[in-house]
């Protein structure tokens, strides 16, 4: 039986709802789900852009990170996520995404397995270190959004996962390689040349059509997580090579990836390590790795009252000031962070931390407002470079967040990679809308 005009208007009352009957033509009467934030954001830099074309140091966007879930039919789903975001100043910064546009179907398998099947883009996640991630190559770097390597693009793949007794196995097709984006001369902060993206070049013969593959493994084992991983196809991070005397362009490799991320839970004692080892025929074979530790002081200030050592007006609620407020937070976990930055190619290698360390202190205040923040200084052992980054959030009213990223460096004359940012500290204010 034929539906008519009046009934396509009632059933299509989500925007998911009107997309997919747009794309496929078949109706879904049950709702989705939406989520997702709109969020206003402002950039300050303390001085003035030293090389590039850029002409302002404040800047002002609007972004929009919205996720459509919709059960499409028994155990199967359908995960759509558009990013977008407008930059006042910076018209590279002014992008679009599809971060998600996946389709999900699952089951179980007589023996009791489960199984996951899944095509379209996606994104996937691997690691367990806070600096950084070796072992994380399936994503591309969104270098718009963030400059520690965060946020990631969408990737087309076809994926495959099957959990049971023996642990977690993942099965990965990648049919089309994503360059990575780069902030053009009016952005910052500027990476310290002129990449020319026309001009960028491939190892191999097939370009982005290249179809890399992964594979993954992982398992819980009393107190540790362990992971093993195999990549083979195009390297994510590129290399850059002279076109003219004023720009370069970026070259993707192929190479092959075997690498172990392993995280072990001892009360409130974290240990994690990624290692990873990359041959290819254009590079120098290399291991990387980042190892580290994580101790929580949980109820940190708390001795501070249990044992009265601070005047008593200090902690009632009409008398308290950030200061006291902080000190009288008996509920505050504070986190010791320490890692190693390693990579075998020493002078050599092609990315900024070879032998650095990490040092950091995470506070979770466990307050109604969900409040945290995290505080680090990486140190180029090498070059005495050094980085110092902030990261704060706290809600405001129901479903408002106040965050705040402050990035500083300093001493970096001396290192190839980090030279350029010298006079490029800045603050980041984002205020986000959750829904």
């Amino acid at each position: 039986m034929k539906t008519s005009q009046a009934s396509n208007k009632l059933w299509c009352t989500t925007p998911l709802q009107v997309a997919l009957f747009a794309i496929t033509g078949v109706q879904i009467a049950n709702a989705g789900d939406i989520r997702g934030n709109i969020s206003a954001q402002l950039d300050y830099f303390f001085s003035e852009a030293p090389q590039q074309t850029a002409d302002w140091q404040g800047s002002g966007s609007l972004s929009a990170d919205i996720e459509f879930y919709q059960q499409v039919a028994d155990n199967v789903s359908l995960t759509i996520r558009p990013f977008v975001r407008v930059d006042s100043e910076n018209e590279d910064r002014t992008h679009a995404d599809m971060r998600e546009f996946i389709l999900t179907t699952d089951g179980q398998t007589d023996g009791g397995s489960a199984w996951e099947f899944s095509g379209g883009l996606g994104q996937v996640f691997w690691g367990v270190t806070e600096s950084r991630n070796p072992v994380d190559v399936i994503n591309q770097i969104d270098n718009l959004e963030s400059v520690d390597g965060s946020d990631k693009l969408g990737q087309l793949m076809l994926s495959f996962k099957w959990f049971n007794d023996y642990g977690d196995f993942e099965v990965y097709a990648l049919p089309h390689f994503r360059e990575r984006s780069f902030i053009g001369g009016e952005g910052r902060p500027f990476p310290g040349f002129s990449i020319d993206r026309t001009a960028t070049q491939f190892e191999s013969s097939a370009g982005k059509k290249h179809i890399d593959a992964a594979f993954r493994w992982s398992r819980s084992f009393d107190s540790w997580d362990l992971g093993l991983h195999y990549f083979a196809g195009t390297a994510r991070d590129p290399v850059f090579v002279p076109v003219s005397t004023t720009e370069l362009a970026p070259r993707y490799q192929q190479m092959q990836q075997t690498g172990i991320d392993a995280l072990g839970i001892y009360g409130d004692l974290n240990v994690k390590t990624e290692l990873v080892y990359r041959q290819g025929d254009e590079f120098e074979h290399h291991a990387q790795a980042v190892s580290g530790v994580e101790y929580t002081m949980v109820g940190a200030l708390s001795p501070l009252q249990e044992k009265e050592l601070l005047p008593e007006e200090w902690c009632g609620e009409s008398t308290r000031n950030p200061f006291t407020w902080f000190l009288c937070n008996d509920r505050l976990d504070l986190g010791l962070v320490f890692e190693y930055l390693w990579d075998e190619r020493g002078e050599l290698t092609t990315q900024p931390f070879q032998n650095d360390l990490l040092a950091g202190l995470r506070f979770a205040f466990n307050d109604e407002r969900s409040s945290d923040a995290l505080v680090g200084v990486i140190r180029d052992l090498d070059h005495s470079s050094t980085t110092l980054s902030l990261e704060a959030s706290t809600r405001i009213f129901e479903s408002f967040r106040l965050s705040t990223e402050l990035r500083a460096f300093s001493s970096t004359s001396e290192d190839p990679f980090l030279r350029s940012l010298e006079d490029e500290d800045f603050v980041r204010i984002d205020l986000s809308y959750f829904f």
